[in-house]
């Protein structure tokens, strides 16, 4: 009896390790319209930017920064056009459409002559991954890597693409604690990205 009652057990423990994997997995799909990150469910939608050329699926909790505190987080003049913050302004994604032109076949090129620029500029960060991947027949060239902050270590995913004929340029980050479980929702983001036309 003692063993049909262990496997019983084993199979009780083996049923409920499937049902939490599969919760996982529903968790970090951002198009079931939201995930779960430290117990709380973060719904997700659809957001038009630059007047209707492109959308993207980012947090609907997400609110444009004061420029106040865009001021202090993106200290440079060239800010980004949109920052789009939690309530914390911990996690933050950010877009900037340039004037430079750059056809779709430019990607790669751009993305590594920003990926040496950045090297430059934090020297002891190493990139983490760098990859062009296709979106609806467009590149889009990204790579990540950690970089210091004043009392912390943050976690960044830089990204580029051409719009209309224009760079533009994408940003997410959060604190290094975090990269885990926000890097593969920051890939199902730029993944969403759809461009007009």
């Amino acid at each position: 009896m003692d063993s049909e009652k262990n496997l019983g057990d084993e199979e009780f423990i083996s049923i409920m390790g499937a049902s939490e994997n599969e919760e996982t997995a529903h968790e970090n799909n951002i198009s079931d319209g939201y995930i779960i990150i430290h117990e709380e469910r973060i719904p997700f939608g659809r957001k038009a930017v630059f007047d209707g050329k492109m959308s993207v699926i980012i947090p609907e909790t997400f609110e444009l920064m004061p420029e106040e505190t865009a001021a202090v987080k993106y200290p440079s003049a060239e800010r980004p056009d949109f920052i789009y913050t939690n309530e914390e302004t911990t996690v933050n994604f950010s877009l900037a459409h340039k004037d430079g032109k750059a056809a779709n076949e430019d990607i790669p090129g751009v993305k590594d002559m920003i990926q040496e620029f950045v090297a430059k500029m934090h020297p002891a960060s190493a990139v983490i991954d760098s990859e062009v991947i296709e979106v609806s027949g467009k590149n889009i060239a990204y790579f990540d890597f950690v970089a210091p902050a004043i009392d912390t270590e943050v976690y960044n995913m830089m990204f580029v693409f051409s719009l209309e004929g224009r760079l533009a340029i994408g940003s997410f980050n959060c604190p290094i604690d975090d990269m885990e479980d926000w890097k593969p929702v920051f890939v199902q983001m730029m993944q969403s990205i759809e461009q007009e036309g």
